[in-house]
């Protein structure tokens, strides 16, 4: 369905309404919009949506890959650094975990 729609000013930004319909399938407030070119995509944030999933996180994992390889002589064996915060932090998650 393509709505065309008027941008109104909302305080010191531009908003735009959107269909009832979509706003009340919503479970939360919470959208994902996307921005490529010219366009915007407005959709449902779920579950699935995780941080692997924002547009600039392939570039902080190259960025930091870079580092590293720039840097070597920082890196360090995961034994020399992990401490039990890391293993309350990862409690329940398993190798299969995507």
């Amino acid at each position: 369905m393509i709505l065309l729609k008027k941008l109104f000013k909302h305080g010191g930004s531009y908003a735009v309404d959107i269909p009832i319909g979509f706003a009340r399938q919503t479970k939360s407030h919470d959208v994902i919009l996307e921005v490529v070119g010219q366009k915007i995509s407005i959709s449902h944030k779920t579950e699935l949506d995780t941080m692997e999933s924002e547009p600039l996180f392939a570039t902080f994992i190259q960025a930091l890959a870079a580092d590293a390889m720039k840097h070597p002589e920082k890196l360090r064996q995961a034994k020399e650094v992990w401490s039990k915060e890391w293993d309350e932090l990862l409690k329940g998650v398993t190798a299969d975990d995507k």
